[in-house]
């Protein structure tokens, strides 16, 4: 397990807030607030390879009306999808942070799945210094990549929703190259496909990634706890590796 110093470390050079879990907002219970993701990003990225993204909504994660997913999009990128979250009640609230690439920046769209009312979505603008998703691939990269990570808070109680912090070390890049003013493939992608969250043999959340999600994945997410239990997040990537990580859930 890596120490809390360290990741708190690599938490703060990756551009994300302490370990904080997104506070409710005050329309929570109103049917328009409850379909309007509260969509968190820089207005100008410093590092277009590394962009700081969170979504959150204030809705009900109960067995019969929870919300699906979130699907994350930039239709100006040369890779305009950043990756889908699949939730479950086990999560308990339903929001997601990460990083991802960007070309040339533009409307980041968020499109979520309510189980009771079907589709809905929400925008906000982000500026990015050109380039993002033409990376030059580090060719010492696949003798680095492994090392899965969890960590959670010290104590917790049952019931109580928590933030889980996963990563992975791992390049990510796209293939392309910006030659000419375009975005032209020149190699294979190469990246994490999909980190995969359980306890025990109850399937928690999925994500579904994309070459547009930065380097060394740290992804943010929530976990309503139970009664104990063995959390496990599985990473897989575009080669078909897998990676897993454990944590015994004891709860005060």
């Amino acid at each position: 397990m890596i120490s809390r110093r360290c990741f708190l470390v690599g938490s703060i050079a990756a551009g994300l807030a302490p370990l904080v879990l997104p506070e409710p907002s005050a329309g929570q219970g109103r049917p328009d607030a409850a379909h309007t993701p509260r969509i968190e990003l820089p207005v100008l990225a410093d590092d277009p390879a590394a962009v700081p993204f969170q979504a959150a909504l204030d809705h009900p994660m109960d067995p019969d009306h929870f919300i699906r997913s979130l699907e994350v999009t930039l239709a100006t990128d040369p890779v305009p999808s950043k990756g889908k979250f699949h939730f479950t009640p086990a999560n308990g609230r339903a929001w997601v942070a990460f990083q991802f690439r960007s070309g040339i920046g533009g409307v980041v769209t968020v499109a979520g799945e309510c189980s009771r009312h079907g589709r809905f979505a929400g925008t906000r603008e982000v500026r990015v210094v050109e380039g993002g998703c033409a990376t030059t691939p580090d060719r010492t990269a696949r003798e680095r990549i492994g090392n899965p990570q969890i960590r959670l808070g010290r104590s917790y109680r049952p019931g109580e929703v928590v933030e889980v912090r996963t990563r992975l070390d791992h390049a990510s890049y796209t293939g392309l190259a910006l030659k000419g003013g375009k975005f032209v493939r020149e190699l294979p992608e190469f990246y994490v496909t999909r980190m995969l969250v359980s306890v025990d043999d109850r399937r928690v959340s999925e994500f579904e990634m994309t070459s547009a999600v930065s380097a060394n994945p740290l992804i943010r997410f929530p976990l309503k706890i139970g009664g104990g239990g063995t959390l496990r997040v599985v990473f897989v990537n575009s080669e078909g590796r897998r990676w897993e990580a454990t944590q015994p859930l004891r709860p005060a």
